[in-house]
């Protein structure tokens, strides 16, 4: 009798762990956007929300390419979260922002100040810190979220798949999250680094199926440069080698290209770095702080087109792998001079003080917005060419030596 009431407690018990999910919600019932764009109603106190929207029609089946692949839903609000409730009176289905991958900025409401947005990304559950931030360059968010792409049906996969092959292979963008601009806005003197990211062509075509059924899209989707920010608003915008110098401070850099100049030609030498490493330290000369920024890189020779070169040759190797420190060198300062212009350390010199002498950086950090601009830094940067391709012997080099 005591084994059965036992047995019968047990039972009774193990219904409590199989209630179930008490707030489950059904697929069917849920609306999933990869993308969301924000932008500010001119002359208020509103933000206006885009959701790109992933049509299930679409991409179910045969039915595949019979209509638009995604659906732009617009609403506005002064949250986030208000924005989206007010979605619901258009979209049949609760949105779920738990896979958007890409948050799109426009660029007035970036240089007014951007500080608010960020709240509840990080508060919510539903949405992720790794979701990337672009901001929408010379346009609105909306804009971006509406133009149709070529190869990628969804225009949100199409903008995360061009920022992560170009911060693989070129460098001048890298990948920026929720997480990295919310750090950013903490940095003392500086702020984030953001992507810009334009609509270039005709751009009211962009939004019509049309646009697609053509060899030549007349309209396309590009990241260009990235945005300097400040006390959390959008104060410039840096590009080509400028940004990617940046990148290279903030060690962002995977692969890259380095042009070098030959006797034959300019940029005839294409360096191929496929490794690169960059150091931060600071120390005091004279009560005032000295930055030491210290590269290595390390590549192989990709392309030549002078025929004056012979890669066989271990002494024009090592006068190629100077004159590959001093082009570096070039562009970092360059890209310091052009921060430094902005008054923005968005390259962690702050910190790289403050690591060195934590006491010497409590003097300076209040003066630090104005210090900045002038502190004193140096490059240093050692390059190594491991090798130089396929062959030792170019064809080009050979045809010169026949003609001599």
């Amino acid at each position: 009798m005591n084994l059965r009431y036992k047995l019968l407690v047990l039972s009774i018990l193990s219904l409590l762990l199989m209630s179930g999910c008490w707030n489950y919600r059904e697929l069917n019932d849920l609306a999933f956007p990869l993308a969301i764009g924000i932008d500010r109603v001119p002359e208020t106190d509103l933000y206006h929300f885009s959701f790109q929207v992933v049509n299930a029609r679409a991409i179910a089946g045969n039915k595949s390419g019979a209509v638009v692949p995604v659906v732009v839903y617009s609403s506005d609000g002064r949250t986030l979260l208000e924005a989206a409730r007010k979605a619901s009176k258009k979209i049949p289905r609760r949105l779920n922002v738990q896979h958007v991958s890409d948050l799109i900025i426009g660029e007035d409401l970036a240089r007014n100040g951007m500080e608010e947005i960020f709240d509840f990304m990080e508060r919510d559950a539903e949405p992720r810190l790794r979701t990337r931030v672009f901001i929408a360059k010379n346009t609105d968010a909306e804009s971006i979220l509406k133009a149709l792409t070529p190869i990628e049906s969804i225009p949100a996969n199409a903008m995360l798949g061009k920022l992560k092959t170009t911060a693989k292979v070129f460098g001048e963008n890298y990948e920026v999250s929720i997480d990295d601009v919310i750090r950013g806005l903490l940095t003392k003197g500086g702020g984030p680094v953001v992507n810009g990211i334009k609509l270039s062509g005709q751009q009211e075509l962009a939004k019509y199926k049309s646009s697609l059924e053509r060899t030549d899209v007349p309209a396309e989707i590009s990241l260009d440069g990235i945005g300097l920010f400040k006390e959390g608003k959008l104060i410039g915008w840096l590009n080509n080698g400028e940004s990617r110098g940046v990148a290279w401070i903030n060690n962002n850099i995977n692969y890259t290209i380095v042009s070098l100049d030959c006797q034959d030609h300019k940029n005839g030498i294409a360096i191929d770095v496929f490794n690169t490493k960059t150091r931060i330290k600071a120390d005091w000369r004279g009560g005032q702080p000295i930055v030491h920024i210290g590269i290595r890189d390390v590549g192989m020779v990709g392309e030549v087109i002078c025929s004056s070169f012979d890669p066989s040759s271990s002494a024009e190797l090592r006068k190629l792998e100077l004159e590959w420190n001093e082009k570096v060198k070039e562009e970092i300062v360059q890209a310091v001079r052009k921060v430094q212009s902005m008054k923005t350390d968005v390259l962690g010199f702050g910190e790289a003080i403050e690591r060195a002498n934590p006491k010497g950086w409590k003097k300076i950090e209040k003066q630090w917005d104005t210090l900045f601009s002038t502190c004193e830094f140096d490059v240093t940067v050692e390059s190594k060419i491991r090798r130089t391709g396929k062959i030792t012997k170019p064809y080009l080099h050979e045809i010169k030596k026949e003609e001599q």
